[in-house]
């Protein structure tokens, strides 16, 4: 009798061990939990964002590398005014979203709010903390970037609102292909009609 009460007690104290669940095959935690001891991401740990021209969201390693393949319609490692009108016009089809040809304050605010919240967060500065206006420090004395321009070619602060040229709190198609004309000069420094990547990644560092 002894012996079989030793046996059920051994085994009683064996079953909580027994019970918890190993580690899943080649040592990875289950979707949703982090490894034993590993931090969850601060305030400043976000992925890495980039803003084309007019605005479109490119969330990677290299951003501004995947919006101008995807710009560059021929290919040849050049963006045209035509090539660089087009993927801006392509990019209002997604933000006019009823299809009525102009982006109205809805659909703005869609923009704002989903597409691109990361532009009116508050704490998205590197390494600033959480509720602080987030900044590009600068060494000149030109303004601070905000807003979209934190991530994009352009100071710019809303790309979408920048569009509107009548302030009628809606920019129609017409306005936008202005837009994107307005801005392809402004980054074709050398008037040569064609954008290159490698003239155009110095421009983020500004």
């Amino acid at each position: 009798m002894l012996r079989i009460a030793f046996v059920a007690a051994a085994l009683l104290a064996a079953t909580p061990a027994l019970a918890q669940p190993g580690p899943p095959p080649g040592g990875r935690p289950p979707p949703g939990e982090r490894p034993s001891g590993e931090r969850p991401p601060g305030p400043s740990e976000h992925v890495r964002l980039f803003l084309s021209p007019s605005g479109e969201p490119f969330r990677g390693e290299d951003g501004l590398a995947d919006w101008f393949a995807g710009a560059d319609a021929d290919k040849d490692g050049a963006l045209t005014l035509t090539e660089f009108r087009n993927d801006a016009m392509r990019f209002f089809k997604v933000l006019d979203a009823n299809g009525d040809g102009q982006v109205d304050g809805p659909e703005n605010s869609a923009y704002e709010t989903k597409i691109a919240p990361e532009i009116t967060r508050m704490d998205l500065g590197p390494g600033g903390p959480p509720g602080k206006r987030p900044i590009v420090r600068r060494t000149d004395k030109r303004e601070p970037r905000v807003g979209a321009a934190r991530f994009s070619l352009i100071n710019e602060a809303q790309p979408v609102r920048g569009a509107d040229a009548d302030l009628n709190q809606r920019v129609s198609s017409e306005e936008w292909a202005k837009a994107a004309r307005r801005r392809f000069e402004l980054l074709d420094t050398d008037q040569d009609g064609k954008l290159t990547l490698d003239a155009l990644r110095p421009r983020l560092a500004r």
